[in-house]
């Protein structure tokens, strides 16, 4: 089985294991949750990759799903009611990921109605009826770019980008109106596509494909919108000398440095609030986060003053959801 090159190396945990909702004990470090505003899905890691999905609010925080059940993907619905996941686990073909609900359980795999198409879900679209995928077909390359399909039963399915060869173009996020997406477009090869590639936005219909972000940026395969649509939020590859969050605008102007760490950490994964007046996102004590150094979940305001800590702790957290 081939594996998507930038957003799902697989754990070796079975398929389809039932999501448990049980108070987390033995996390290891401080908690600041009083100061967060609303619903945090995250994930921890734990060695060889495993990694496990928690919710937390100002109460406190729950373990929805057994370690290894899921990997490498979490995003929320737009109504907060499914997550977007990959199994962990082998996947029959053709390789695609499904959602779960708020409880860590009830699995139901996306539909996909190309036998031969591999498609990976990476966003949904903001009105929950349609969901961004990296897609590729083992046999044939040409077919490898960005997909759009509906997320209830895998019809329309549309090609947005086109991306022949071993490279591939991951969609990270729909605009707030719906009608763009930025992507990362790789450049490396397994087994690490992650460094030296670059962000694009493009229309949903295919149009008006640009950079926003060049390689001598180093930007990350993540980045987030903004609520009004004015900004694009991202932070620096991993194995950069130095990692800062920043933000663009979606036609590539006012790159703009947000926040770098006193401390020389490595910001990574970085989400708007709610309301869009703060930024939260990890911090790591190391330019790899692929070793899963133990981190801190950390916020700070739009401008990117006042850091402050909201989830310590002797493990790997990351792939921050934040919602009301």
């Amino acid at each position: 089985m081939r594996v998507p090159k930038l957003h799902a190396t697989l754990a070796v945990s079975a398929l389809c294991a039932v999501g448990v909702l049980a108070p987390m004990s033995g996390a290891g470090g401080s908690t600041s949750l009083g100061a967060l505003r609303g619903h945090l899905l995250f994930t921890r890691t734990h060695g060889n990759d495993v990694q496990t999905i928690f919710l937390a609010t100002q109460n406190g925080e729950r373990r929805l799903t057994r370690p290894g059940a899921y990997c490498c993907l979490v995003r929320i619905s737009p109504d907060h009611q499914r997550i977007l996941v990959m199994p962990g686990g082998n996947i029959p073909p053709p390789v695609t990921g499904g959602t779960i609900n708020l409880a860590g359980g009830g699995f139901k795999r996306l539909p996909t109605l190309d036998p031969k198409l591999n498609l990976v879900p990476q966003a949904w679209s903001p009105d929950g009826t349609r969901v961004a995928y990296e897609g590729w077909d083992d046999s044939k390359p040409s077919r490898t770019g960005v997909y759009t399909a509906s997320a209830v039963n895998g019809t329309g399915l549309k090609r947005v980008t086109t991306r022949p060869g071993p490279h591939h173009d991951a969609p990270l996020d729909y605009s707030p109106d719906g009608k763009q997406l930025v992507f990362y477009r790789s450049v490396g090869v397994d087994p690490d596509p992650y460094v030296g590639g670059s962000l694009w936005v493009v229309g949903v219909d295919g149009t008006r494909l640009h950079k926003i972000a060049v390689a001598s940026t180093r930007p990350a395969a993540w980045a987030r919108w903004s609520k009004n649509g004015d900004r694009i939020l991202f932070a620096n590859e991993r194995t950069a000398p130095s990692s800062a969050i920043w933000t663009v605008r979606p036609d590539g102007t006012h790159l703009t440095k947000l926040f770098s760490d006193r401390q020389r950490r490595f910001p990574i994964q970085p989400v708007w609030s709610p309301s869009g007046g703060q930024i939260l996102f990890a911090l790591d004590p190391t330019n790899d986060q692929f070793t899963h150094p133990a981190n801190g979940l950390y916020i700070v305001n739009s401008d990117g003053s006042h850091l402050a800590l909201i989830l310590g702790g002797n493990n790997f957290k990351s792939q921050p959801e934040w919602w009301p």
